[in-house]
């Protein structure tokens, strides 16, 4: 985990950001990193199903060629949109 954990909104935009990325193995470096400042904020268990958790596995299944699972990830991908854009509405999202 990094000295200052990212916030969760920095956390959500990240995921969505990741979902033009092509690199495998920086998508899966990133998850890891991601993964450890979702911790800080929500515990390991909850992390485990949280949007974020869900879009970066969605990717990486995507890279890997996924069976199915759009149902998830687009209800994933609001979550994290709706997340983003409140902590931009009341500034709370740092670039």
């Amino acid at each position: 985990m990094s000295a200052t954990p990212r916030t969760l909104a920095q956390l959500a935009q990240e995921a969505l950001d990741v979902q033009d990325a092509c690199n495998l193995s920086g998508v899966a470096q990133g998850f890891g990193r991601a993964m450890a400042d979702l911790r800080h904020h929500v515990g390991g268990t909850d992390a485990r199903t949280h949007a974020i958790t869900v879009l970066w596995i969605d990717k990486l299944n995507d890279m890997t060629g996924r069976i199915d699972g759009f149902t998830a990830f687009s209800n994933a991908y609001a979550e994290c949109s709706a997340l983003v854009a409140r902590a931009t509405a009341d500034g709370t999202a740092a670039a």
